[in-house]
C-alpha cells in the first residue's frame, strides 16, 4: 500500500512541475520589457530541451520557455536580476504557476502567462574557456552536466599544462603563463590545482590534478594563458608569401599603366605626312592644350549635337501606405510562429 501512495505522490509532483529537464532553475515572473530580451523565438514544436539547445548554440548561459510556445535566452547578469520585484510579486514563483503545456510535448510545462520556466544551459562535456580575449585570458573550466565555471590554480601549472589547454581550445601552442595582474581574479570554485600534464594530452581532464577544496589555493592564484592562435609557423609563411606576391603584381601593373599614359600624351600633335602638290613643305599643327582621354572614342562632325545628354533622375516618392505583407520573424528550425487569429499548434 505504501508503494501505491509513493507512486501517486511522485505522479502528482511530475504533473505539477511538468517533468522539467536538467538545469531547471525555477518559475519566474516576466514583464513587458522582458527579463530575457534576447533571441526571442516562437515555436510550434517547443520543448524545454529545444529552447535550451537554441540558447546554447548562441552562447547564452540561460534559457526560458513561456506561455506554451515562446523561447528566450538570457545572460548571467539578466538571471541575477530576476530577484527584483514585478507587480508586487517576487520574481521567483511556485512551480505550479508555470503550468502551460509545451507545444512540442504536452507532458512538459513551458512557463505560463507572464511566467518563465528558467533553465541553466549545462555543459554537454568537460569544457574550458579563456576569459578576457579570444586567444588569451583567465583559464576557467567546468565539468559535464554542470553550469558553474571555476578557475585553475597556478600552483604546479607549467608550460606542458598550458600547451594542453591551448590545444584543447584549438589555439595551437602556448606562449605565456600569466598571473592575476593580467586578467584578474575569478569567482566560484577553484576546480583544478597541481595539474600534471605531459604536453601530449588532448584535454586537461586527461591529466592528473587535485579537485576543488583539496589545496590551499585562493583566487589570487588563478592562472591565465596566452596561446599562439590558430595559425602555425607554416601557415604564416604561406600568408606572407601570398601578400608579397600580390604587392609585386600590383607594382608591375601600376608601372605599365604609367608608361602607357606617358606615351599617349603625344597624341595632341597632328601631322600632315603627305606633302601637297608642288612640293610645299609639310605643316605640323600642334594643339596648345594637350589632353589625353583613355579608352575608345568616336569623332563628331561639326554642328552635330552632343548625343550624351544628362538624364534627370526621378525623385523618390514616399509610398502612401505600408506594404500589404511584412516578412515573418525568424525561427530557429522552422517558421512556426502562428499567424494572426490562428490557434497555436498542439
Amino acid at each position: 500500500m505504501a508503494g501505491v501512495w509513493t507512486a501517486l505522490l511522485l505522479l502528482t509532483i511530475l504533473r505539477g512541475t511538468g517533468a522539467q529537464v536538467d538545469g531547471y532553475e525555477g518559475c519566474y515572473v516576466d514583464q513587458a520589457d522582458r527579463n530575457f530580451p534576447d533571441e526571442e523565438k516562437w515555436d510550434g514544436q517547443l520543448t524545454n530541451d529545444r529552447c535550451v539547445s537554441h540558447c546554447r548554440d548562441r552562447g547564452y548561459p540561460y534559457a526560458a520557455t513561456e506561455f506554451t510556445f515562446q523561447c528566450f535566452c538570457g545572460t548571467e547578469a539578466q538571471f541575477n536580476n530576476l530577484t527584483a520585484q514585478f507587480n508586487n510579486l517576487t520574481a521567483a514563483r511556485p512551480d505550479d504557476e508555470c503550468s502551460t503545456d509545451c507545444t512540442g510535448n504536452s507532458g512538459e510545462k513551458c512557463g505560463g502567462a507572464w511566467r518563465m520556466s528558467v533553465y541553466a544551459v549545462l555543459a554537454l562535456e568537460n569544457e574550458i574557456r579563456l576569459v578576457g580575449g579570444s586567444e588569451w585570458g583567465r583559464l576557467e573550466v567546468r565539468t559535464y552536466n554542470t553550469k558553474d565555471w571555476g578557475t585553475v590554480c597556478s600552483d604546479g601549472f607549467d608550460m606542458e599544462d598550458a600547451k594542453v589547454a591551448c590545444t584543447m581550445l584549438g589555439l595551437g601552442d602556448a606562449s605565456f603563463i600569466r598571473d592575476t595582474t593580467y586578467y584578474g581574479e575569478g569567482t566560484g570554485d577553484i576546480k583544478m590545482a597541481n595539474l600534471g600534464c605531459g604536453g601530449h594530452e588532448s584535454s586537461l581532464f586527461d591529466c592528473s590534478y587535485d579537485g576543488p577544496g583539496s589545496g590551499s589555493c585562493t583566487h589570487g592564484d588563478d592562472v591565465g594563458l596566452v596561446c599562439d592562435g590558430v595559425w602555425n609557423a607554416g601557415d604564416v609563411g604561406i600568408i606572407v608569401g601570398v601578400v608579397i606576391g600580390v604587392l609585386v603584381v600590383i607594382n608591375i601593373v601600376v608601372t605599365i599603366a604609367l608608361i602607357f599614359c606617358q606615351k599617349n600624351k603625344t597624341r595632341g600633335r597632328v601631322l600632315d605626312t603627305a606633302p601637297p602638290a608642288g612640293g610645299a613643305p609639310v605643316v605640323v599643327h600642334t594643339s596648345s592644350n594637350v589632353m589625353y582621354a583613355p579608352g575608345n572614342a568616336t569623332y563628331m562632325q561639326q554642328g552635330v549635337a552632343f548625343p550624351m545628354q544628362p538624364v534627370q533622375t526621378v525623385p523618390y516618392a514616399q509610398p502612401n501606405q505600408p506594404p500589404a505583407q511584412f516578412p515573418a520573424p525568424p525561427a530557429y528550425d522552422q517558421a512556426a510562429r502562428p499567424a494572426v487569429g490562428q490557434p497555436l499548434p498542439q
